[in-house]
């Protein structure tokens, strides 16, 4: 007789406030190299508990329960009241955190069709088919503890015309991870 296990992902979403960045930091630097260390009040990382309300919660660390194999996915959006910025995560290295006992991540990308709208030469509303990548970056789980992980991020904002963004600047922040192992009896 087989056994099924099912593998568990753990989804963490960073938001980042483009519109306080841009404020505070108003020398931002375009080299990927050289990103600048952002504040905690501009960001903070959300991870909906499914079950045990007995953990810690916090804006800026994530703690879970999980096992061996289990996944961990990280993606990114940006809070702007006019929503025209964005963010992308560019990189998610090690930071302050054994090499050999840390969870790496990798970034994974789908593109997929959507329908979207734009004017026409006849100034008429009209849609269209393109893609659209998608792009977050997964872990698998490897080892348990405290991992504390650099996050590398871009800011874009929208040109003057509204039509492309421009890129505003490369920032980081750090995100600690916290993984207790899941018994088998949970």
């Amino acid at each position: 007789m087989s056994t099924i296990t099912q593998q568990s992902i753990f989804k963490i979403l960073i938001v980042i406030d483009t519109v306080e960045i841009q404020k505070r930091y108003t020398n931002p630097n375009i080299n990927y190299d050289e990103p600048i260390k952002i504040d905690e009040s501009t960001w903070f990382a959300i991870y909906p508990k499914k079950t045990n309300h007995k953990l810690p919660d916090s804006l800026h660390s994530v703690f879970f329960q999980a096992k061996k194999n289990h996944k961990i996915s990280i993606s990114g959006i940006s809070i702007d009241g006019d929503s025209s910025d964005s963010i992308m995560l560019n990189e998610i290295e090690n930071f302050n955190t054994k090499k050999e006992t840390s969870n790496l991540f990798t970034s994974v990308c789908t593109s997929r069709n959507i329908v979207t709208s734009y004017l026409n030469t006849d100034n008429d509303l009209a849609i269209t088919n393109t893609n659209q990548n998608f792009i977050w970056f997964e872990s698998t789980i490897a080892s348990f503890g405290k991992n504390k992980f650099k996050i590398i991020f871009s800011v874009y904002n929208l040109d003057n015309n509204g039509n492309q963004q421009n890129l505003y600047g490369y920032f980081w922040f750090p995100l600690e991870i916290n993984i207790r192992k899941k018994s088998i009896f949970n």
